[in-house]
């Protein structure tokens, strides 16, 4: 990119061509005043506050967020007149607003107050009535007071250009006009707060604070979410040893400030009074609070006794996706070492257990090279099964700057219409039936190879096995797999061309894909297409391919990378071999039985249904829930004799345990998360733990040493290290660097692999079929859901305000035919139980099909579930 040399307040700069000044003086340090400019926006130029002295071939007076730097430019940002510009501009800002300062909660990190301070303005010369709207409370979340608007239209740009709702804009004409939404109805928005993070002044404000403290009161704390895949970091604001609110830093972490709306309004159940306070043990069938020497000591007593009478694989161990990496490891290295089992697991293995082999060949063959952030420099997106707007929104948000800024296009293929707003000139969606992705995925790589769209020889230099795929496709007609998709040949043949241009091509696999009984060939066919694309086989100018794997929790890729799997130790070391075995018994000083080990590792829930465990360890997880089969689930409990629970609330499952150990949640430890995207970043301690909870890696220390093992750890820091000399994926990893600047592994692995040749895999065209059933003639789908993820959600007061129903969503048409309106009260029935919900009449479903949200905990979906496509009737009730 072009440089452009200027010079700011007689500071040589150098500059991107295109920069603004106000950026460029941004970046150089050099402080402009400005209430509607912001980084991450489209410029607006309203508030006029940021008028410079520039000169050119001559000097005059620009507004600095509207006006590019120029070679050899000259600005001088405080010229006496410039100054007496800015406080007329002042004082027309100020001649309405409220002098509430005091009673404000923005007060202390109000844009406006420190500009009136940093120009020193005394009482305006203008004499005129304060503004007196009444303030908007519609909603449970925000709240806007118009009287201290400025009409900046930061919040207009960001609803609009970030989160693609448009919710608000600007209403009347004139001096009546105001920041609202049409007809001034109540708020329907994603309730991201991000209205409130870029207001310079107090006008949109968040109702969850209530005057629980001032700014300067607080002490900030950035960690990581501990919500979604994603990783964004947030902002723990903290006072007396309680997170007051959330905020969020535009400087810091890979989320650019944005938040959605359980990041920045989904902390409430860190004080819930439901939290596990203190240890728990069954006395006389109820669960009674005890000490952690006592419980500790049981725990132990037992394990040992089932491993002196059963052996050590008697002993199954569930880990967890929403625990660090640091827990995870230690989790499964105290199975392995200390319990002599290798019968673990987690549930994100369980759902989609070829998901981790295939992630790691990805890798290897240069396709997941690139950090989340790297959405945002897209010219191609590709979304297949993945709902980028309820499962990932914010980096729905970056695919969204990627549109606004490369004018990049977009392709989304789905099962259901869902729903992703954007301002996209080329937005091809292909909603396909169920079951036939990879049909559709093979009918894109055709017309690629049919209409070269690519270069063949290329290709077939840099790839092993492409005359098998080309001769493969020779008889795959697009016209038969348009009619079993249901995906018109034209749609199928204009998103082959788009993903075939020049440019960055990012696409989205979702647990649509990974979660289906095709799943593995899906993402097979679909490294396929990859490896087909320009950008893979590195084109002049071609940009490249950055593969991304939905995940569903904020460490659902480190619980796999630890190694919390029965085929890989951590880093994906392959456990059957004799060589990896050796170096894991040297790094802890142990001597792994052989029989632990086996080539075919059966499920941990088949295992206890099968009558071969007689103890469960698990650690932050709900089972009995989020299990897909609740049925399957429940049976296998209550063939288990000993099961003890390490969790933050007495969840379903915990409520079955003989032990219930209370753990720290993310606000309340140190350590890492890995996000979908292979990054590892840092996570913070803000406050104390609550009562006598304890960090889960603590916990499993303290286990550990009561059956006689010592584990020496004194922090996260030391467990990092070993994961480090251990892992060869996590060779290189700092504990202390993490602190400054994250860490991506996929990028370590690829560069000790290069040479490798992609291969080609050969799948062949099929969809998995959906037999009918008369007595359960609907499909059931699940997914994820905005407002809502598991036990954190259930009890943060705010999202369950929010959003406090979960709704069945129906067809149009079959609706019609059943007779079911919007609100009707329905029953979902399977051949393995019922629920009753709410209905939702759409048009985003294919007929015979309904969709739950597997995200509501109190609506446990799994119960009706005995596979990924379940077969249910829906009735309405009857009174």
């Amino acid at each position: 990119m072009k440089t452009i040399h200027l010079v700011i307040d007689d500071k040589p700069i150098i500059a991107p061509e295109g920069t603004n000044i106000f950026q460029a003086s941004l970046d150089n340090g050099i402080y402009i005043p400005g209430l509607c400019y912001h980084p991450k926006l489209s410029q607006f130029g309203g508030c006029r506050l940021c008028m410079v002295e520039v000169t050119e071939r001559r000097t005059g007076h620009r507004f600095a967020c509207a006006h590019p730097v120029s070679e050899g430019m000259i600005v001088k940002v405080n010229t006496p007149k410039v100054i007496q510009y800015r406080k007329s501009v002042m004082e027309f800002l100020l001649a309405h607003h409220p002098l509430d300062c005091p009673t404000c909660d923005k007060a202390g990190e109000c844009g406006l107050q420190d500009v009136t301070h940093e120009l020193n303005l005394f009482p305006g010369r203008y004499k005129t009535v304060r503004m007196d709207a009444p303030m908007i409370r519609d909603n449970p979340l925000l709240e806007l007071n118009r009287n201290r608007c400025i009409l900046c239209g930061r919040c207009v740009k960001a609803c609009k250009e970030i989160e693609g709702v448009g919710a608000i804009d600007f209403q009347n004409r004139g001096i009546k006009t105001v920041i609202g939404t049409a007809f001034d109805r109540p708020l329907e928005c994603s309730f991201c707060g991000g209205c409130t993070a870029v207001c310079p002044t107090g006008a949109w404000q968040d109702r969850t604070l209530g005057f629980k403290g001032r700014p300067w009161e607080f002490n900030k704390t950035p960690t990581i979410c501990p919500y979604c895949a994603v990783g964004c970091t947030v902002v723990l604001n903290t006072k007396m040893e309680s997170v007051r609110r959330i905020t969020s830093d535009d400087y810091l972490g890979i989320n650019e400030g944005n938040l959605c709306v359980k990041g920045r309004f989904g902390h409430e159940f860190i004080h819930s009074p439901e939290r596990i306070k203190t240890p728990l043990i069954r006395k006389n069938g109820e669960l009674c609070p005890t000490s952690w020497d006592e419980a500790l000591e049981y725990v132990a007593k037992r394990f040992q006794q089932i491993i002196n009478e059963h052996g050590g694989t008697a002993i199954g161990g569930i880990g967890s996706e929403k625990c660090t990496n640091e827990d995870n490891y230690l989790f499964q290295k105290f199975c392995r070492a200390v319990l002599g089992t290798n019968n673990i697991d987690n549930m994100a293995n369980m759902k989609s257990p070829a998901l981790n082999g295939l992630i790691y060949e990805s890798v290897i063959n240069g396709m997941m090279l690139a950090s989340m952030k790297e959405i945002e420099h897209a010219n191609t997106l590709f979304f297949i099964g993945a709902d980028m707007t309820e499962a990932h929104p914010v980096a729905g948000g970056m695919a969204r700057k990627a549109i606004r800024l490369n004018n990049a296009n977009l392709i989304i293929a789905n099962e259901r219409g869902v729903q992703f707003n954007s301002i996209t000139k080329n937005d091809i969606r292909l909603k396909y039936a169920l079951g036939s992705q990879i049909i559709l995925i093979n009918a894109l790589i055709k017309v690629i190879i049919g209409e070269k769209l690519v270069d063949l020889k290329k290709v077939e230099r840099s790839t092993n096995n492409f005359d098998k795929l080309r001769s493969l496709f020779n008889a795959f007609n697009v016209e038969e797999a348009s009619k079993i998709t249901g995906v018109t040949r034209e749609a199928i043949r204009n998103a082959a061309l788009l993903l075939t241009k020049p440019g960055n091509c990012c696409i989205v696999c979702g647990k649509d894909i990974e979660e289906s009984p095709l799943g593995a060939d899906t993402i097979r066919a679909l490294m396929n297409l990859c490896a087909l694309l320009p950008a893979y086989n590195g084109d002049a100018g071609s940009g490249k391919v950055s593969l991304f794997f939905s995940r569903s929790h904020n460490n659902s890729q480190g619980v796999n990378d630890m190694g919390v799997v029965p085929g890989f130790f951590p880093g994906y070391v392959n456990i059957n071999e004799t060589s990896n075995k050796e170096k894991v018994e040297k790094s802890w000083g142990v001597k792994f039985p052989d029989a632990i080990f086996k080539k075919d590792h059966e499920n941990v829930i088949d295992l206890a249904l099968n009558s071969k465990l007689k103890a469960l360890y698990i650690m932050g997880e709900n089972l009995i829930v989020n299990y897909p089969n609740g049925k399957k689930i429940k049976e296998a409990c209550q063939k288990i004799d000993f099961i003890v629970v390490q969790d933050t609330f007495l969840t379903e499952t915990a409520q079955l345990a003989e032990v219930v150990l209370p753990a720290a949640t993310f606000a309340e430890k140190e350590g890492t998360f890995t996000n979908m995207g292979m990054t590892v970043q840092s996570l913070n301690k803000a406050i104390k733990p609550v009562g006598d909870a304890k960090p889960d890696w603590q916990i499993i220390c303290s286990l550990a040493q009561k059956m006689g093992s010592h584990y020496s750890y004194v922090s996260p820091k030391d467990i990092l290290t070993e994961i480090e000399n251990i892992s060869p994926m996590y060779a290189g990893i700092n504990y202390d660097r993490l602190k400054r600047k994250e860490f991506h592994w996929a990028s370590s692995v690829y560069n000790k692999n290069k040479s490798t040749k992609y291969t080609f895999n050969i799948v062949k065209p099929k969809s998995s079929e959906i037999k009918e059933n008369k007595d359960f003639p609907f499909v059931l789908l699940t997914g994820a859901s905005l407002n809502h993820q598991g036990t954190f959600s259930r009890h943060s007061k705010s999202l369950v305000s929010v959003a406090s129903e979960c709704f069945v969503e129906i067809n149009k048409k079959d609706a019609q035919v059943l007779q079911i309106n919007n609100g009707d009260k329905v029953t979902i029935e399977s051949a393995q139980n019922k629920l009753t919900l709410k209905a939702k009449v759409t048009g985003k479903l294919s007929e015979r099909t309904v969709f739950v949200s597997e995200d509501y905990e109190w609506v446990p979906v799994n119960i009706l579930r005995d596979r990924v496509h379940t077969p249910v009737k829906i009735y309405k009730e009857t009174v």
